[in-house]
């Protein structure tokens, strides 16, 4: 998995009420409560994230008697391929829209919302004590008992959201650029839980007993940073991507020559 990216997603929203109506008196539907922040930051794709690329989803729902958004379809998605219109669609179920009215009464309709995802910031560096020898003996300990510990993971991780039609191509040159070393992958993962817990803590975990979770700015922030030749490998990896299937974002109803 990327070492040190951070993911944060911001939400733009519009709506607009499905096709005429004849009554007279109409009111517009309205946001009730906006979608959930805290869950389109973990839903950035995750291969959109190790390139650095923003996006934008424009969504289509349905809402009807209990203001919250159902058949949603992607209207426009850009740049395509990378995850964000699937990504927006769930986004945009977690709101509740307040439905308009007609001559009074609440009239199901359509709504549209943008959804506009900023590339992740890096994590801060890491600005803790180094753990001791006894504390990453420890942290491999654990980490090699994880079972679903394994490259395999790592590849999906990478490519999180990428379309599956890409996945031929990127992934050779991720084989390339960015070869997964087991040994490495379990050193990089020691040395996080490490940085994270104290050894009295990671005998408890040995010990199967429970110890409090780190926050995801933590997890972030105990990830070594990237040496110099990971930073060209991932410059590479984009610059070959978006040379092929373009990074720019374009938004809805925009004409490109």
């Amino acid at each position: 998995m990327t070492r040190k990216l951070c993911v944060l997603a911001c939400l733009m929203t519009t709506l607009a009420a499905a096709g005429p109506v004849s009554a007279q008196e109409r009111t517009d539907p309205y946001w009730l409560a906006p979608a959930n922040e805290e869950l389109a930051s973990r839903l950035y794709p995750g291969f959109a994230a190790l390139l650095q690329t923003p996006g934008l989803a424009r969504i289509k729902c349905w809402v009807e008697a209990d203001g919250h958004p159902y058949l949603c379809h992607v209207v426009h998605e850009s740049p395509r391929g990378l995850g964000f219109g699937s990504a927006a669609r769930v986004i945009v179920a977690s709101a509740q829209v307040g439905l308009g009215r007609v001559d009074g009464q609440p009239a199901p309709a359509s709504v549209e919302t943008n959804i506009r995802f900023r590339a992740p910031e890096p994590a801060r560096g890491w600005d803790g004590p180094e753990p001791t020898d006894v504390q990453l003996s420890l942290a491999r300990e654990i980490v090699e008992s994880m079972p679903d510990w394994s490259p395999p993971d790592r590849m999906e991780a990478i490519m999180d959201g990428l379309d599956f039609d890409r996945r031929a191509v990127v992934g050779p040159w991720i084989d390339e650029l960015l070869p997964m070393d087991r040994e490495t992958d379990l050193r990089i993962a020691a040395l996080q839980m490490a940085r994270l817990y104290s050894e009295a803590e990671l005998r408890r975990v040995l010990a199967g007993e429970p110890v409090d979770d780190r926050s995801p700015e933590a997890l972030d922030a105990a990830c070594p940073d990237l040496t110099p030749e990971e930073e060209l490998a991932m410059a590479e990896l984009r610059r070959r991507y978006c040379d092929r299937y373009g990074c720019e974002v374009i938004a809805a109803g925009s004409v490109t020559g």
